[in-house]
């Protein structure tokens, strides 16, 4: 620790990053998926100079940690490479995330870490942290052409086409997460820099669902993610939940990654959504891989805050 430091990280630390991430993970669990591709197309969408972090130890990567979202609310995630736990370098991250969060104006952090890494939790609950949600990564791996995709009568699925499509595909994006717990709405520049901007944008693996000129139901996807096809967005605007529109998109969704080759298909999912989507996913054969437990503390703001 007396070599300990902390500074932001910069493009050539991602394959360090990734170290930590992969060791981490594939000491808590099976193997990983995570790659340094991931982390690059992860960094695209942050200004890393501002929103990560990175400490060294002497000339080690040891732990890493990222500002995922900025406001009243902060939401964040670190790791520690597991050679190093128990030397203080988890207490170092959590503090300086406070100390950014505080000075930034935030009253609430939202610090993610994964479900099995209970050391980890541990360490939460004695800064004065408590758990408020899981969050869980479910996997299937196809054996066979899933099941096609049946549709309620009165929809239509069209293609996506950004240059037409994409104000009313967001706009129905945020309001299907409106009522979902502690979404954050973005702007349609935001959204659009995330998705439409990302480097595995591919608009094909995207589904667009009608009700006559309406949009009342979609899905993002990219293949080549989280070590195979991701879907990053499933949403039914309330008209038109529990009427099977979300089993039709999910078969959607496997059915365009089965003619791209790619048979395993991965999502995140709240463990307690309210719309049923974690039950949805298992009954189509998903299955939990890895889990995040969200922690919140309430923070007294820097007298430097903004």
């Amino acid at each position: 620790m007396e070599r300990a430091l902390i500074t932001p990280a910069v493009a050539s630390d991602a394959a360090a990053v990734t170290e930590v991430v992969d060791a981490l993970e594939s000491s808590l669990y099976e193997g990983t998926a995570f790659s340094q591709a991931d982390l690059e197309v992860e960094w695209a969408e942050l200004d890393i100079e501002r929103d990560t972090l990175v400490v060294r130890d002497g000339d080690r990567v040891v732990g890493y940690a990222a500002v995922r979202e900025r406001g009243e609310l902060w939401r964040v995630e670190g790791y520690v490479h597991p050679d190093h736990h128990r030397r203080g370098f988890g207490t170092l991250i959590v503090g300086a995330l406070e100390e950014d969060a505080a000075r930034g104006g935030a009253s609430r952090l939202h610090n993610a870490v994964i479900e099995a890494d209970e050391a980890a939790g541990r360490l939460l609950e004695s800064l004065g942290y408590a758990a408020v949600r899981v969050f869980r990564e479910l996997r299937v791996d196809l054996e066979a052409p899933p099941p096609t995709a049946e549709w309620p009568d009165g929809l239509r699925v069209t293609a996506f086409d950004p240059a037409h499509d994409a104000p009313a595909f967001h706009a129905a994006h945020q309001e299907a997460f409106s009522d979902h717990w502690g979404y954050t709405r973005r702007d349609f520049e935001t959204w659009s820099k995330l998705n439409l901007r990302s480097a595995r944008f591919d608009p094909s693996l995207w589904c667009v669902v009608r009700a006559g000129d309406e949009i009342a139901a979609g899905t993002i996807c990219t293949g080549d993610t989280y070590g195979g096809g991701w879907v990053h967005t499933l949403f039914s605007r309330r008209p038109w939940r529990r009427q099977g529109v979300g089993a039709a998109l999910l078969h959607d969704a496997f059915g365009r990654f089965w003619e791209r080759g790619e048979h395993s298909i991965g999502l995140g999912v709240d463990a307690a959504n309210e719309t049923g989507a974690f039950r949805l996913y298992e009954r189509a054969g998903m299955k939990p891989v890895l889990g995040w437990l969200v922690y919140e503390k309430e923070l007294l703001q820097s007298s430097g805050s903004t």
